[in-house]
């Protein structure tokens, strides 16, 4: 939670960041996609929408008066394992891509359910805070574990923000290559125009349980939302929606870190 008088810059970043991922999710609800690519992109629009009511107190207040903080993150949590389902699914079926995908999305709604425990064992420290920050106090070991997860946020910001510069694309001109289009998968949506195959975007379950992989036509969703061919105008909006979310949620992270990294403070202004 923070204040337009105490961090004007950072309030009004951190509301601009995560006002765009809510509208970036709630179009991405719209698309055509499978059921599983509905529920993701459901949990998107939840993280996006608790992140944004996260960034001034008489929402977040609001929200948690409303839903227990405990409850905020196990539902994060839960959202945890079913990235990391989907990611085991895709690597069970040799789709890599696809599962290094889901294994990213796994890794941001694991730093959304620490960054969340952790203010919610801050709320009742009042005047034990200082002790906590030390080495070896509660809030000092959140420090602690959040250092691979701050450090695939900005990682991840960083490689998002490569896609939504990078060029590519746009509109498919003949003869291009696989490389070219979509990203290296060629799953391509309805709005791919690049002339080549365009397997289905989900893998299919036989009664018994299982990935039916025998139909060299099926696989895994490429990721949980529509593929855009690389360059497209939607896939740099997408890319753009990524470095919202993953560097707006590691700068919202960075007070967590200060009882391990003292600096970080200078990022609150």
């Amino acid at each position: 939670m923070f204040s337009f008088a105490a961090v004007p810059v950072k309030f009004v970043g951190l509301f601009v960041l995560f006002a765009w991922c809510t509208v970036w999710s709630v179009y991405e609800l719209t698309r055509p996609q499978s059921g599983r690519q509905r529920v993701s992109n459901a949990l998107h629009l939840a993280m996006a929408v608790a992140m944004l009511l996260m960034v001034a107190r008489p929402t977040w207040m609001g929200l948690t008066a409303i839903i227990p903080l405990w409850v905020l993150v196990g539902f994060f949590a839960f959202s945890v394992f079913w990235f990391a389902g989907l990611g085991l699914r895709a690597f069970v079926a040799a789709q890599r891509k696809a599962g290094w995908h889901f294994a990213g999305h796994a890794t941001m709604f694991a730093a959304m359910a620490w960054h969340l425990a952790a203010m919610a064992v801050m709320r009742p420290l009042h005047d034990a805070m200082m002790p906590a920050r030390q080495p070896g106090g509660v809030l000092w070991w959140f420090a602690v574990a959040g250092v691979p997860l701050m450090a695939y946020l900005l990682a991840a910001s960083v490689r998002a923000l490569r896609s939504a510069v990078a060029g590519g694309v746009a509109g498919g001109a003949a003869g291009a290559t696989a490389s070219d289009c979509c990203g290296g998968t060629c799953s391509c949506g309805s709005d791919c125009t690049c002339g080549l195959p365009r397997p289905a975007l989900d893998a299919a379950l036989p009664a018994g349980g299982g990935l039916a992989l025998a139909a060299p036509a099926v696989q895994v969703a490429a990721s949980c939302h529509e593929v855009r061919p690389v360059g497209s105008p939607k896939y740099r909006m997408a890319a753009w929606s990524d470095v919202a979310m993953n560097f707006g949620m590691f700068w919202m992270s960075t007070g967590i870190m200060v009882p391990l990294l003292p600096f970080f403070a200078s990022l609150s202004f």
